[in-house]
């Protein structure tokens, strides 16, 4: 029944779909037993009624009025027995493709380059782990054992209808292909309503997601209105779409018992005609005219079927665009224990999807181990594009950038980011406790002395001993219990404590006051001693000791040297130097 009714572009996904369910195949089959014995004991109910009105109300046969209560308490029993099996077993097979697919996304998601998240939104990628999932369950299990029911009761019934009289059940047959048609077009049009409605899904995940992460900015602006009424569009755009299923199954089901009831009273008037009734006896009529109408309730349900299974269906073409994205470049073949920090750009280009200028526009540099290169410029400049392809964020598009006189491209990857420390501006915290945040990624766990060494370099120790419970303080998602400084902090005892060869400090002291920034500035120094320390400023104060000041623009380097040699040179980096200090020190680049 599932290929009939799907369309041929849409046989290879539902086909691969089906692939998540059958490492369970033993339980599928138990349940599929248990279905089929189900619908076998539904025929058998209406069966019974022959034979009860013949031979209990006509024939008055004693012997087997005693054997009717034991026939039904059986039935009864093989139905709760047969329909729990069935129940249980898909809903397990359910519960673990739900499981399996959302590890297999959820892994997915961690090896994704940067690219890849440069282009699509986190709500979206929410939508797919939450409600797309659900419905590839659906798909792959529920609609199983429906189509599978469902198809056994038309079977049983029309068989027993023939059994009884084949002459009254070839008006059956004369209904069957009209039906065929109607689920037909009705499964088409539940599949392009299901694309529409997994949009739209998507569309409230990523209204909510921006309304919670954004909420401040909502307030300040008194912006409630606008992100009331954009909500209302895609919210009410959602619930149209879905009584457009709801009216399509409705009216398909409708259709189909108004065609299968023109069969029913086709089949009374002609079994009650005199001929007919001579060869008939009450009881065989009354358990035809029951499987005429017990039918009814499996050919509505089959054009039900497809809603789930086409949302499935497009729920799964969502979901395989993710799986089958290509990951992060593959590792290179050569291992890198500690690294010595020699760092060397050699002509390095680089253009982001969609853009038509270079980012990176054959830029060259060399960087000793050890030293302090600090690099400034205007927004735009190229500045956090060039600090990220070192730990491989992104690739050159070409050139070359060399650790210890070795392309990035020949070390393995872990290995490679395992070097580096990491502090941007955007800081990323999780909602766990201080010390998870602080020893994230570590392995072993740090004891609490090595992580309180780390809190107190970054001068982050002053707030969280007097948190409640210290370090086991849960923080909130992304640090919410924390202000803008102390988030920062945690930030930088995380670089300290995973003790990395080469760091990467893009704006690390941004959010801090004046004195938090000279604490800060003081541990900075102590950290940078052997180890090789790249620096994105914004304030040119905060790094006049820098060994080598690199100053971008558009791309390029457009001067280099040291915070006196560059002043001197009455350049670049002089003009910048003059804006914000004659700005009192407060502006930036």
């Amino acid at each position: 029944m599932a290929k009939t009714s799907l369309d041929r572009d849409a046989w290879p996904t539902y086909r691969r779909l089906l692939g998540y369910s059958l490492p369970h195949w033993r339980v599928m089959l138990l349940a599929a037993i248990a279905t089929a014995g189900l619908a076998g004991v539904e025929a058998l109910f209406v069966k019974l009624i022959q034979p009860l009105l013949d031979r209990a109300f006509v024939d008055q046969n004693q012997a087997y009025i005693k054997l009717i209560p034991f026939y039904i308490i059986g039935l009864f029993v093989l139905r709760g027995i047969t329909s729990f099996a069935s129940v249980y077993g898909m809903a397990w097979v359910a519960r673990r493709v739900v499981k399996d697919m959302r590890e297999r996304v959820f892994n997915k998601l961690l090896l994704l380059p940067s690219r890849y998240y440069d282009r699509v939104n986190s709500a979206s990628l929410v939508s797919r782990l939450t409600y797309f999932v659900e419905q590839i369950a659906e798909a792959t299990t529920t609609v199983l054992t429906s189509t599978l029911k469902d198809s056994l009761s038309v079977l049983f019934y029309i068989g027993g209808m023939f059994w009884l009289n084949w002459r009254l059940a070839s008006f059956t047959l004369v209904v069957m292909p009209l039906i065929a048609l109607i689920i037909n077009y009705v499964t088409k049009r539940f599949r392009r309503i299901s694309v529409r409605i997994q949009d739209s899904v998507t569309k409230v995940t990523e209204s909510v997601d921006e309304v919670v992460l954004g909420q401040r900015i909502v307030k300040i602006y008194n912006a409630q209105k606008f992100e009331r009424e954009h909500f209302d569009r895609v919210n009410e755009n959602n619930r149209w779409l879905s009584m457009k299923i709801v009216a399509t199954k409705a009216g398909s089901g409708a259709l189909i018992q108004f065609i299968a009831a023109w069969a029913v009273a086709a089949i009374v008037y002609f079994a009650t005609q005199p001929a007919m009734l001579e060869q008939m006896t009450p009881g065989t009529f009354a358990a035809f005219i029951s499987f005429m109408i017990s039918l009814m309730q499996p050919l509505k349900s089959m054009g039900g079927v497809g809603e789930k299974l086409q949302r499935g269906i497009a729920a799964g073409v969502e979901l395989f665009k993710v799986l089958d994205e290509p990951v992060e470049a593959a590792d290179g073949p050569r291992e890198l224990a500690r690294a010595e920090g020699a760092i060397e750009f050699r002509d390095v280009h680089f253009r982001y999807d969609g853009q038509v200028q270079d980012a990176l526009r054959g830029l060259s540099l060399r960087i000793e181990p050890g030293q302090t290169v600090a690099f400034v410029g205007k927004s735009g400049s190229g500045k956090s594009t060039l600090l990220a392809m070192l730990p491989r964020f992104y690739d050159p598009s070409g050139g070359q950038i060399l650790l210890d006189g070795h392309d990035l491209r020949e070390y393995r990857l872990r290995d490679l980011r395992q070097q580096i420390a990491l502090v941007d501006q955007q800081v990323r915290l999780f909602n766990a406790s201080v010390a998870e945040n602080i020893a994230y990624g570590l392995e072993p766990m740090p004891d609490a002395a090595q992580i309180e060494r780390a809190a107190r370099l970054a001068h982050a120790w002053e707030f969280i001993e007097k948190m409640p419970e210290g370090l086991k303080t849960s923080i909130g998602q992304n640090g919410a219990k924390l202000s803008g400084g102390q988030r920062q902090r945690l930030a930088i005892a995380r670089a300290l404590l995973k003790n990395a060869p080469i760091l990467i400090l893009d704006e690390a002291t941004s959010a801090l006051d004046t004195e938090s920034e000279r604490m800060i500035q003081a541990a900075l120094e102590t950290l940078v001693e052997g180890r090789t320390t790249l620096v994105i400023a914004h304030r040119l104060s905060t790094i006049q000791n820098a060994d080598l000041i690199v100053v971008m623009q558009d791309g390029r380097i457009a001067e280099t040297g040291t915070h006196d040699t560059l002043l001197a040179a009455e350049g670049l980096y002089a003009a910048l130097y003059r804006m914000q200090f004659d700005d009192g020190g407060k502006g930036t680049t």
